[in-house]
């Protein structure tokens, strides 16, 4: 009886045998002790091996899933940037016309005359019985005030 290779007795153990030489292989190892012995060496050794790999374990690795930032994200971001910037601006712009008003529309060269009622109001008389107070500014920013009764 022929003995079968040790190259065989691998592939068996790996897996890589056709459908002949495994039905072969099963018979021969069923009648020859000195080849059994040999299948079970070579198996065992596999096996180690293979344990010393980690091949043989069936660890289901875990991959955490990595969260990347959308685009659309970004440019939300981008655009509350712009946003914030803008308004910003504009409130700073709103400031100084606010502090700084326009003297455009006076010329400087005119009289400026404004008409208020004095701080003794009564409000008991009629409008034409009040002291009525106006001011004049003129160009060169003399105030004079007048009082019609």
């Amino acid at each position: 009886m022929n003995c079968i290779t040790n190259e065989l007795i691998q592939k068996y153990i790996d897996g890589e045998t056709n459908l002949e030489e495994c039905v072969s292989v099963k018979n021969h190892l069923a009648c020859c002790e000195l080849c059994k012995n040999k299948y079970d060496v070579q198996l065992n050794r596999a096996i180690d091996i293979k344990k010393r790999l980690n091949l043989l374990c069936e660890d289901h690795i875990v991959i955490p899933q990595i969260v990347l930032p959308l685009q659309g994200n970004r440019r939300r971001l981008v655009l509350k940037k712009r946003l914030i910037y803008a308004l910003s601006a504009a409130c700073i712009l709103l400031l100084i016309v606010m502090i700084f008003p326009s003297n455009k529309g006076l010329n400087q060269n005119e009289i400026t005359m404004m008409q208020s009622v004095d701080a003794d109001y009564d409000a008991n008389l009629p409008v034409t019985q009040q002291k009525l107070k106006i001011q004049v500014v003129d160009p060169s920013g003399r105030l004079s005030e007048f009082y019609v009764d």
